[in-house]
């Protein structure tokens, strides 16, 4: 073959103008030449290493054929791709001087059995030529689509993140499992693992997010009426509060019922260095001035690894399943792409939301805005049985180690210290100084039953070692006498509210962490048996806390052995830009 056949390595390499904007929503005709084709069933087999040879040789034919038409064949899709389930078809891209200009090459391919199918000329002038046996796509471009290298960079990564590679195949399977369709039908089935997958490629490529968020120039419109009932939409404002604190108050009796919300905890919401009620946030009402559904997009106060937008929200229990939610939904996201568009950032950034795993009405909301589950997080309960319960084994603290309640003076080590500790566990962003103080400033914060180890010497024996620096907010301090470095700590809220629900009183841990240079010395299940006793001692009947599936430290295991066990379950979902 000649050099009009491109290596994977200098396709993939062209990140044209406009890579990471797949048009969604743009206007388009009837692709179809000779119209749709039969739905058929889609059968995912496994690698076959024939696929390049097959390619090779189809391409051979075409150069053969066309000749000097052809400015460049590649050999893209997922049969492209070694080690990877695919459908049995050769996908090729093949690049022309103009595309539209058929008469140039459509006949000729036509004698070798290809059969035009698709015309899409306002999608950079796209033609497909389909061939029976083999099965073979032939997709046709001209020089600098857009397409074409998106293609080449999606194979290409695939080729090298092995992760992704099984992530895809998985979802392959699932979409030809779904049934007999048509290939769009197919196609869209899998469409928000890809759009995932793309997002990572874009980001490690060096596509800047400004291109990658996919910012709309307008939001969408909100819906003036529901059913027979008029609504009416504006920003929130900060005497909005008690209103919006009801709201959450009576869906979350359904949403999450042993979970109460606090006007505190709506009112710090309201807050952000990079939130601004005037523009993030959205209230609707209906004609008698009842608030009905809030919606905000927030983005994060640290971008450190990752820039990250939460859109949370919520509708009235009685007015769910009248096309609200979604209206919303798309509006927060709309308003999420702008605002990572504009935070002047090129890190890998994330639309994320959440549920209990239990409310299938807010996943499947989620599922069929495109949102993809990516994070599961275990509720885990410990009985403590009050004062008459068993007393919890203590655990000796390293040498040069001590346990000391928290106070203020070791506000900011503290934050440091558990900023250092979630650094590698997924989504977690460092806690600006601004964030902590309006945490700990809450009611529920519980300092009498928060505690910390400190130490006023170097560390040893992690099995994780080497010190914390990197960005602020996570470098360690040294040690000195007077200046302890906290090594480890556990935060505790209580609710009062919440022990009706719940049984009886108990206490929530909202933070366990160990510095990444002290792990493998087993302080986390110091600290933590020390605040568990103190909860018995306290009257507490148990203790609650929440910990990701998938945490990197072992968290888990430790929380199991000390008598932890599953009690209920929420997800993260998310989109990736």
């Amino acid at each position: 073959m000649n050099n009009r056949t491109e290596t994977p390595r200098a396709r993939a390499a062209e990140l044209v103008p406009g890579i990471a904007d797949f048009r969604d929503g743009q206007p388009a005709g009837n692709p179809w030449v000779a119209g749709a084709p039969t739905p058929e069933a889609v059968a995912i087999v496994d690698y076959n290493p024939s696929w390049p040879a097959r390619f090779a040789e189809i391409a051979s034919m075409l150069e053969s054929s066309l000749g000097d038409e052809i400015v460049s064949i590649a050999h893209v899709g997922s049969t492209a791709v070694p080690g990877l389930a695919a459908k049995d078809v050769i996908d090729i891209d093949l690049t022309v001087a103009d595309p539209a200009a058929e008469e140039r090459y459509v006949a000729t391919l036509e004698r070798l059995g290809f059969r035009l199918t698709v015309r899409e000329p306002e999608f950079e002038l796209h033609r497909m030529l389909r061939l029976e046996e083999p099965r073979v796509n032939v997709h046709v471009y001209a020089p600098g689509a857009a397409e074409t290298a998106r293609h080449a960079l999606f194979r290409d990564w695939l080729r090298e993140t092995p992760a992704d590679l099984e992530l895809y195949a998985e979802a392959k399977r699932a979409a030809a499992a779904s049934g007999p369709g048509s290939a769009a039908e197919y196609t869209d089935r899998k469409s928000a693992v890809v759009r995932e997958i793309y997002a990572r490629a874009f980001a490690a490529s060096g596509v800047p997010l400004r291109e990658r968020a996919l910012a709309p120039a307008v939001l969408p419109p909100l819906p003036e009426r529901a059913g027979d009932e008029a609504l009416s939409w504006r920003p929130a404002r900060r005497d909005d509060a008690e209103a919006i604190y009801e709201l959450t108050r009576v869906a979350g009796l359904v949403d999450h019922p042993k979970d109460l919300s606090s006007l505190e905890s709506v009112e710090l919401g309201m807050t952000g260095q990079h939130f601004s009620l005037a523009t993030d946030s959205m209230l609707g009402f209906t004609s008698r001035g009842e608030l009905v559904a809030y919606g905000e997009a927030h983005l994060g106060d640290t971008f450190d690894t990752e820039v990250q937008v939460s859109v949370d929200g919520v509708v009235h229990p009685d007015w769910r399943g009248r096309g609200i939610g979604a209206a919303l939904l798309a509006w927060q996201e709309a308003r999420a792409r702008q605002l990572l568009a504009a935070c002047g950032s090129d890190l890998p950034a994330m639309i994320c939301l959440g549920a209990r795993e239990a409310n299938v009405d807010a996943t499947a909301l989620m599922s069929s805005a495109g949102f993809l589950p990516v994070r599961w997080w275990m509720e885990l309960w410990r009985d403590l049985g009050g004062e008459a319960g068993d007393r919890v084994e203590q655990r000796e603290l390293p040498p040069g180690v001590v346990l000391r309640p928290f106070e203020p003076g070791l506000s900011e080590a503290t934050r440091i210290a558990l900023n250092d500790a979630f650094r590698d566990h997924w989504g977690s962003q460092p806690s600006s100084r601004q964030e902590w103080e309006e945490e700990l400033a809450l009611d529920d914060f519980a300092p009498e039953l928060s505690f910390v180890a400190v130490t006023e010497g170097e560390v040893g024996g992690g099995s994780e070692g080497g010190s914390a620096g990197g960005s602020e907010g996570t470098a360690q301090p040294e040690a000195s006498p007077g200046h302890p470095r906290v090594l480890a700590a556990v935060l505790t809220e209580v609710d009062e509210r919440e022990w009706e629900l719940n049984g009886g009183p108990f206490a929530y841990i909202s933070s366990v962490g160990v510095i990444r240079e002290a792990r493998g010395l087993g302080l986390s299940s110091v600290v933590l048996r020390a605040a568990l006793e103190h909860y018995r001692r306290g009257g507490m009947l148990g203790a609650a806390l929440d910990v990701d599936a998938a945490n990197p430290s072992g968290a888990l295991a430790m929380y199991t052995k000390l008598g932890f066990e599953l009690s209920d379950r929420s997800v993260t979902y998310a989109k990736r830009a």
